[in-house]
């Protein structure tokens, strides 16, 4: 019997080890994939991968994909900074860089499948393809977060391996495997950086060292000098080196104002927003004009019951959380959950009062 042929996201780390050692055990034909994206350290990536696919006996395949991380992802960055937003680079490429080249590639090979290494998990539900896409079992590893806005018609065609184990068994199997896990630790970074800080980077790409500027409150009084916007995030507390009567926190950066702008605990919370750029994983019901979920803002924010509207033309949600809500930032991505179920997510396009 000939073997089904599958198309791996492949960086040669302990999780896509791991996924190719599975897979393989189930009987496919591995392909891995080492996506080429540019940047610094890549030859030392490459050698990784190459040396890990030797592990398991499987010839590495690479795709340069650099001009469409640049268009898809950098551009992006840069356009949404110049918004005043909080990009989620992790959302962005995954659905239209990682996913989007394995998807072709398997398509050039004649593979019907493709798969990776995220902690997520999708299983058949009932007849006609409909499938049901969850969180990981290992909640610490859960990355179902960053998959929200892959298209279902690419998500349907995807095996997730690890979705059902915990990370300390895929470390396991890997040294098993002849993983060299002397040393090992474990990535907290984007993985595009490959080692680079991400100021740098962001200054490297022109969205930082525009220099010191004011900090303001939301009335616009200046309350002190910012060091560069891109040492800040939404929600920060720390490092502001102003002397106030409470505590103040990073509400939103003005990119195109160079302006910090911060507030009290108070006035992080939001209840209200609008949702764009919507991606759903279910059949929403024509005619629908309202849902009950709960909805994550960003990585590690716990789900948080909210009411969906939809607008006239379905093309956005008006999200409205039953209790406010820490550090809504638009720009970031909104994931939108049942229990365990992943539905569909978008991008938070703005906030009450704001245009």
């Amino acid at each position: 019997m000939e073997r089904k042929r599958i198309v791996l996201g492949f960086s040669g780390g302990v999780d896509s080890l791991t996924a190719a050692r599975l897979l393989k055990e189930e009987g496919y034909e591995v392909i891995p994939l080492f996506l080429d994206m540019g940047g610094r350290g890549l030859e030392e990536l490459r050698t990784r991968a190459r040396a890990a696919a030797a592990t398991l006996d499987l010839d590495l395949r690479e795709e340069e994909v650099a001009a469409l991380f640049r268009s898809e992802v950098v551009d992006y960055l840069k356009s949404s900074y110049l918004r005043a937003e909080t990009p989620s680079p992790c959302l962005r490429c995954n659905a239209a860089v990682k996913f989007a080249a394995l998807a072709a590639v398997a398509e050039r090979l004649g593979a019907a499948e493709i798969a990776t290494g995220h902690y997520f998990r999708s299983r058949p539900d009932g007849d006609g393809g409909v499938r049901s896409y969850l969180k990981a079992v290992d909640s610490a590893k859960d990355q179902s977060y960053f998959l929200s806005l892959v298209p279902e018609t690419i998500l349907r065609r995807a095996r997730f391996p690890l979705g059902g184990m915990y990370k300390s068994e895929v470390v396991d199997l890997a040294g098993q495997a002849g993983y060299d896990l002397n040393g090992y630790r474990e990535s907290q970074e984007l993985c595009f950086l490959n080692g680079e800080d991400y100021r740098d980077f962001l200054r490297r790409e022109g969205l930082g060292g525009s220099g010191p500027g004011p900090i303001v409150d939301l009335e616009g009084r200046e309350l002190g000098r910012h060091r560069g916007l891109e040492n800040y995030t939404v929600g920060q507390r720390r490092g502001l080196d102003i002397a106030w009567s409470e505590p103040l926190y990073v509400l939103r950066l003005d990119y195109p104002g160079n302006r910090l702008v911060v507030g009290s605990r108070r006035e992080t919370g939001c209840k209200k927003f609008a949702v764009t750029d919507l991606n759903w994983l279910i059949p929403i019901p024509e005619g629908a004009t309202e849902l009950e979920l709960s909805c994550q803002i960003r990585y590690r924010h716990r789900p948080a019951p909210a009411r969906l509207r939809f607008s006239a033309d379905r093309e956005k949600v008006l999200v409205a959380f039953a209790e406010p809500q820490f550090a809504v930032a638009p720009g970031q991505g909104a994931a939108f959950y049942r229990g365990e179920h992943l539905l569909g997510g978008g991008i938070i396009s703005r906030l009450p009062g704001e245009s």
